[in-house]
C-alpha cells in the first residue's frame, strides 16, 4: 500500500515546489487543517501526509516517526473546530500573491481529502472556504481536484 499511495503522491504532485521553507510550511499546515477538519486522524492520512511532507521538505524522503511526532504536535496545538477557519487564513496570507503556491496548497488539500474517502459535510464546506480563502476561481479548483484524481486512480 505505502509504494502504490507514495507513487500515487509523487504523481498528484509533479511540477508541484520547490518551496521556501515557510512556503513549504504553510502547504503543509493546509494539509493538516484538511485532514483534521473532520476530527479524526486516520492512519491513512497521516501515511499521506508523511509522505506529502518528503516530497515537499524532505526531497522525497519522508520525515522518521519522531520528526512526524514533532511537526504534528505542533499543528495540532490550539486547534479545534471553532479555529480552523481562522488557522487557514492566517496560513493563507503567507503565500501573498504567490499563486503558485496558493495553487499547491489546493492541490494538497485535495489530496489529502481523496486520501480518506470519507466525504464529511465539514470537508465539503472547509473545501469551499479554501477555495474563497486563497482566491482561486473554480474553474481552477476543478482542474486541480481532476488532475488529483486522474493521479491518484489506479489505471
Amino acid at each position: 500500500m505505502r509504494d502504490s499511495l507514495s507513487q500515487s503522491i509523487r504523481r498528484a504532485l509533479k511540477g508541484v515546489g520547490p518551496f521556501s521553507k515557510p512556503v513549504a510550511d504553510a502547504v503543509l499546515e493546509v494539509a493538516y487543517l484538511t485532514m483534521a477538519v473532520d476530527e479524526e486522524l486516520r492512519d491513512e492520512e497521516l501515511e499521506a501526509f508523511a509522505l506529502i511532507a518528503g516530497e515537499l521538505v524532505g526531497g522525497g524522503e519522508a520525515p522518521d516517526s519522531r520528526q512526524m511526532a514533532k511537526r504534528l504536535d505542533g499543528l495540532g496545538q490550539a486547534l479545534d473546530k471553532s479555529t480552523i477557519l481562522e488557522r487557514l487564513e492566517k496560513t493563507a496570507a503567507t503565500f501573498g500573491d504567490d499563486k503558485t503556491a496558493k495553487l499547491a496548497a489546493y492541490r494538497v488539500a485535495t489530496l489529502m481529502a481523496n486520501i480518506d474517502l470519507d466525504a464529511a459535510d465539514r470537508e465539503f464546506e472547509f473545501d469551499l472556504d479554501l477555495i474563497a480563502t486563497l482566491g482561486l476561481a473554480q474553474e481552477e479548483a476543478d482542474t486541480i481536484a481532476d488532475e488529483v484524481n486522474t493521479a491518484i486512480t489506479p489505471e
